[in-house]
């Protein structure tokens, strides 16, 4: 250990309980097996030397970011012989290319800083979710995350044109390219965009700038169904040019589940069974998205699409729209026994699959209280599930592998995914293999294999040991 903290220094080797205790705190609660150390490397050839190390030593390697995930993935559970490596000490911003409009940034800065840094600039980086304080660059492209607005602009591999990797062995891949075109070849970054640390550690990236917005339009709506909803989701993409960029589709459970945790109220004087977040922006300053957004609205009320509307009337009241959305996410957390969720089908299929897998959970145990919510634009819905009332915590807990099957079968019966953009861990490790097709875990595991022989990446994320 002395010769590693002459490599990483007093600040990159952390081996008391104390000084550890930050790095094994999980939000979802999982009893995690103490490490060895937590090493903190300050510079891509100190990732380089940690990893080379821990080769040496036989230790396995738990990539960790901003520690904000949801399906396990960041800590040790189970694991013996590991050490935790923490990319929080890398949260440079490299450069930025307003030529390129690209910027190059280490792994470890924070989400946020990097949108505040672009838009200093005069740019928009749009990957934007509920953890976006404090999750880090390289732990979004770790679980391919997705966030409120991929509608308009896609998941987190859709922002990166290149990336650094250190590969198990502590060999360093450099992809650092900021090519919009290029056709040389296997596209190598895809292979580490949501392999969640499990073939080797994204250390830096080159993403994608936008323009900034200059203006945006929100709106909390109450509509009766999700189909009415879907209805509403084509005629306003239709009206307005593409500038919609989320559709967030709250059921009444996730929506009271929302209030109670905040205090607030209900932003609708006519509940529905149903609300929809929508939110435009656009970069150009010859669009009324405020009034396109309003006679959007106007149309569909008359078309008996949607039971009432409110639009944010200025920055403090749109505020208000997202912290009850984003409040949905830290309520269900609370509760230790719910069900956290991450299914997606085709658009289209979405309230087919709600009335589905309402079914299906139901018939398995009656009772279970569904608190659907999501990003109906991209059809991600988070179909998380509450106990029965009469329930007691750690028994819902035991139905937690089975009530996953039945929902993530379901979604696939559609064309989905168990796993839209929180990633597989290990939480979801088995049902993974349960569901995905025999060919593509076949063509993951030889992947697997070829990069990390010997399994130290990450154990335990993705592949059942």
């Amino acid at each position: 250990m002395e010769t590693l903290r002459d490599m990483l220094g007093a600040k990159g080797v952390l081996t008391t309980p104390g000084d550890m205790a930050a790095f094994l705190d999980d939000p979802l609660g999982a009893t995690v097996t103490p490490p060895r150390a937590v090493l903190r490397p300050g510079s891509t050839a100190e990732v380089q030397a940690a990893l080379r190390w821990c080769q040496s030593e036989g230790l396995s390697v738990v990539p960790q970011g901003g520690l904000t995930g949801l399906t396990q993935a960041a800590v040790p559970v189970d694991l013996d012989k590991t050490v935790i490596l923490s990319l929080g000490r890398m949260n440079r911003l490299r450069e930025l290319d307003a030529d390129s409009a690209t910027a190059t940034v280490d792994a470890g800065m924070v989400l946020a800083d990097l949108r505040a840094r672009a838009e200093e600039a005069g740019f928009y980086f749009p990957l934007s979710h509920g953890a976006v304080g404090s999750s880090q660059i390289g732990g979004n492209l770790s679980t391919n995350a997705g966030g409120n607005n991929a509608l308009c602009y896609g998941v987190a591999r859709d922002q990166v044109l290149g990336l650094e990797v250190v590969l198990p062995d502590g060999t360093l891949w450099d992809g650092l390219r900021a090519l919009r075109k290029n056709t040389a070849g296997y596209d190598l970054r895809q292979l580490f965009i949501g392999a969640e640390g499990s073939l080797g550690i994204i250390t830096g990236a080159v993403v994608k700038l936008r323009p900034l917005p200059v203006s945006r339009a929100t709106a909390f709506v109450g509509v009766k169904t999700p189909g009415a909803a879907l209805k509403l989701l084509h005629a306003l993409s239709a009206r307005m040019g593409g500038t919609v960029a989320a559709f967030e589709l709250i059921s009444r459970g996730a929506l009271d589940a929302a209030l109670a945790h905040t205090g607030m109220r209900d932003p609708l004087e006519a509940p529905g069974a149903w609300s929809v977040l929508i939110e435009a922006e656009t970069a150009s300053e010859a669009m009324d998205l405020g009034g396109l957004l309003e006679d959007g609205l106007a149309g569909a009320f008359e078309a008996e699409l949607i039971q009432d509307a409110l639009l944010a009337q200025n920055e403090a009241q749109r505020m208000a729209f997202w912290k009850l959305r984003e409040a949905i996410a830290e309520a269900l957390i609370r509760d230790e026994s719910c069900l956290k969720s991450d299914t997606a089908v085709p658009v289209g299929r979405v309230p087919e699959y709600l009335e589905a897998a309402g079914r299906a959970v139901d018939r398995f145990l009656p009772g279970v209280r569904p608190v659907p919510f999501g990003h109906l634009g991209d059809g991600n819905v988070h179909f998380n599930l509450m106990r029965p009332e009469t329930m007691p915590h750690g028994a819902f807990r035991g139905h937690w592998v089975a009530l996953t099957e039945i929902l993530a079968e379901e979604a696939i019966r559609l064309g989905g995914t168990l796993s839209a953009e929180h990633g597989i861990g290990r939480l979801k490790c088995e049902e993974f293999a349960a569901v995905v097709d025999p060919v593509s875990l076949r063509i993951m595991r030889s992947l697997k294999q070829a990069l990390d022989p010997d399994g130290r990446m990450n154990p335990g994320v993705l592949f059942a040991r």
